[in-house]
Formats: structure tokens, sequence, C-alpha cells
């Protein structure tokens, strides 16, 4: 009995959050969250594991909530990152930098101001690892400077992103992290990990509906 009811209560959970954001996505007519962005292409350089030593990457420059010019908000970025164990959706948006505070999302008004984390860590060969983007100058930047930690958020660079504003990616990508990773790497912890697939799942369901 409690196995039954432990199942449908995990299965209404999943029934609410998936159509939350379905239907926030379909009354915005595109995605649940950072809504409003500038998709262009870019290259990236490589220092260390896992990120390839170079790459041609898709990059989305957004707004978490889609407010107006000079307002803050959760500033995002998007990269999508083909690797030799398959292409890499890495979304990262403003959050702190130390060991508690990157787990927050943080509203600010300029790049300037930014460090864009990864807000959960992936778990990768046994280890688990946060990822965070430092931009460079400029409102949007064109160059980002890439980051990862481990559990005691000691920061050291991993990679280096220049974006080409001036070259707007040809097909819009549907960035996805959930269903777009490489082999070996996986969202954790895996509860947060189910709640985010559920969350993607809606978005994509809004999205297609609209």
């Amino acid at each position: 009995m409690k196995h039954r009811v432990s199942g449908w209560f995990a299965r209404v959970h999943e029934d609410v959050l998936t159509t939350v954001f379905r239907l926030l996505a379909r009354a915005r007519h595109d995605r649940a969250f950072h809504p409003r962005g500038v998709q262009v292409t870019g290259e990236l350089t490589g220092a260390a594991d896992p990120f390839p030593a170079k790459a041609t990457v898709t990059a989305r420059l957004s707004k978490g909530a889609g407010t107006g010019p000079g307002l803050p908000d959760v500033l995002g970025l998007a990269l999508r990152i083909p690797t030799a164990r398959g292409d890499w959706d890495l979304l990262l948006s403003t959050t702190g930098t130390t060991a508690v505070t990157r787990f927050l999302p943080k509203f600010v008004r300029r790049w300037r101001d930014a460090r864009l984390g990864t807000l959960a860590p992936y778990r990768y060969r046994g280890e688990l690892v946060w990822f965070m983007a430092v931009p460079g100058e400029g409102e949007p930047p064109t160059r980002f400077t890439l980051h990862a930690s481990g559990k005691d958020a000691g920061w050291r660079r991993v990679a280096e992103v220049t974006l080409h504003p001036e070259e707007p990616a040809a097909e819009p990508v549907a960035f996805d992290p959930v269903l777009t990773l490489p082999d070996g790497m996986e969202l954790a912890p895996r509860w947060l990990a189910s709640v985010r697939a559920k969350a993607y799942r809606g978005s994509r369901r809004g999205r297609q509906a609209s």
C-alpha cells in the first residue's frame, strides 16, 4: 500500500510540474524561461577536460524573465558544444560564486556584473563539478572565460569562448540540458535532475502546442 501511495504521489507531482511549465511556455509562445535572447555562433578553445581543444559552438544570450532593457534579470548563456562523446548543451545563468550562493539565481542589471553558473552540478567521472562563465567587456560581451570547480568552490579556468555577433546562427536551437548531454556526463543530484527533466518536458510540449 505504501509503495502505491508513493507511486501515485510521484505521478501527480510529475503531472503538475510538467503542466505548469507547459502552460507557461504556451502562454509565451516560447521557452518557459529565458524567452528573449540572441543566438549567434562562436569559437570555443578548451584548456582542460571535458571541453574539446577547439570547436565551433552555437550560443544564446538571454534574460530569464524577459524584463525590459536596463531592468534587473537573471541573465543567461547557453552553449551547444560538439564533443567527441556527443553534443553538450551547457546552460548557465547568473548566480553567486561561493559554495552556498552558486545554488542561487541572482538578478543583475549589466553583463559586467554577472557571473553565470550551472546552479546545480554535473557528475563527471564520479566527481561533482560546477561550471561558471565570466564575461569580458561589452554589453553584451563577445568573450567569456569558462571555469570549473568541485565541492570546495575553488574555480579554475577550463575554456574560453569568443562570440561572433555578426554571424547569427542559421537555425534556431532548442537548447536542452536534459536531452543533450555527452556520454559520461550526467546532471546531479538525481532528484534535482528528475525535477529539471519534468520542467523541460513541459516547456517543450508548451512550445510545440503554441
